[in-house]
C-alpha cells in the first residue's frame, strides 16, 4: 500500500469514526428526550391520579354525609312511629279499661 492509499484509508477511517460518534451522540440525545418525556408523562399521570383520589375522597365524604342524614331521618321517623304506637296502645288500654268498668257497672247495676 502506498502512502496515498494509506492516507485515504486513514481519512476514511476517520470519517467513519466521526459518523459513529455523531450517531452515538444522536442516540444519547434521543435517549435523554425519551427519558424526559417519560418523566413528564409519569408526573402528569401522578397529578391526574392524585386529583382522582381527592375527587373520590370528597365523593365518599358526601356519600357518608348523605347516609348519616338518611339514618338520622329514619331514626326520627322510627321514634315518631314508636311514640304513636305507644299512644295508640295507651288509648286502646284506656278504652279497654273503660269498657271493662262500664261492663262491670252494668253487670253490678243489673244484679242489684
Amino acid at each position: 500500500m502506498n502512502q496515498e492509499q494509506e492516507n485515504l484509508l486513514f481519512q476514511a477511517i476517520g470519517e467513519i469514526q466521526g459518523s459513529q460518534a455523531a450517531i452515538l451522540n444522536d442516540l444519547k440525545d434521543i435517549k435523554a428526550d425519551i427519558h424526559q418525556s417519560i418523566e413528564k408523562s409519569e408526573a402528569r399521570q401522578k397529578e391526574i391520579t392524585d386529583g382522582l383520589k381527592l375527587d373520590i375522597e370528597k365523593s365518599e365524604k358526601r356519600q357518608i354525609t348523605a347516609i348519616n342524614k338518611q339514618d338520622d331521618r329514619l331514626s326520627k321517623v322510627e321514634e315518631k312511629l314508636t311514640n304513636q304506637r305507644v299512644k295508640v296502645a295507651a288509648m286502646g288500654g284506656t278504652a279497654g279499661l273503660a269498657v271493662s268498668l262500664i261492663a262491670y257497672a252494668v253487670k253490678n247495676g243489673m244484679a242489684g
